[in-house]
């Protein structure tokens, strides 16, 4: 099966993005829509270099277990997935779900490294907005996340040997959904494995299924 990936530079304030569009056609309800956030060594302004690492990787692999348009933004050199960024990003999401049609129901959030960090940032900003979020390997402030998170689906991993962002960030987070009540977690601890844990994450057909079967509402 071909796999594209459409390419967009930068218009109306928005960043670079990249977006896979499954072949064939769309569920009557329309694709679901995952948002797809770098680490930081794919920041950058040529809105290619984000589809490389991580999902990317996995859709190009096996497309077939990837029935979903893809959206992965760019950030800019020097930046992060916070504050004005993510309200860039929220802004271009709302835009790609209206003009493919996406399903509303179906809108995940997921991301690597600092893109972990900007999963989490995005969903304590908008916790309404998902029907599941997927950080690999990231952090966020755990009251916020007890907070503001404690109705929606999550499946965190991260590596044991992580040298990069430690493994005691997820730990904590996991304890902080544990007290939010939340009865959809799940938490992926990879033995031996250091910061690239998202190479196994995103081929874990068990956690493909379950991304899949989230609706909100």
């Amino acid at each position: 099966m071909r796999v594209r990936f459409r390419y967009f530079d930068a218009h109306s304030g928005h960043l670079p993005f990249a977006l896979y569009v499954p072949p064939g056609r769309p569920p009557a309800l329309g694709w679901p829509l995952i948002l797809f956030l770098h680490g930081s060594r794919e920041r950058g302004q040529d809105g290619k270099k984000q589809t490389t690492v991580g999902l990317g990787p996995a859709i190009r692999e096996n497309p077939e277990a990837w029935p979903a348009l893809v959206l992965m933004p760019q950030c800019p050199q020097g930046l992060t997935w916070q504050g004005t960024v993510l309200e860039t990003v929220y802004a271009l999401l709302g835009e790609v779900e209206r003009r493919a049609k996406a399903d509303p129901r179906r809108i995940y959030l997921t991301g690597l490294s600092m893109g972990g960090h900007g999963a989490w940032n995005m969903a304590i900003r908008y916790p309404d907005k998902f029907a599941a979020l997927a950080p690999i390997c990231g952090a966020a402030d755990p009251f916020a996340v007890m907070f503001n998170l404690g109705h929606l689906p999550v499946w965190n991993f991260h590596g044991d040997a992580d040298a990069v962002v430690p493994v005691e960030f997820s730990r904590v987070l996991r304890q902080a959904l544990e007290r939010s009540g939340n009865k959809n977690y799940h938490f992926t601890e990879y033995a031996g494995v250091d910061h690239n844990s998202w190479d196994r994450a995103y081929r874990e057909r068990e956690f493909i299924r379950w991304l899949f079967s989230q609706k909100r509402g």
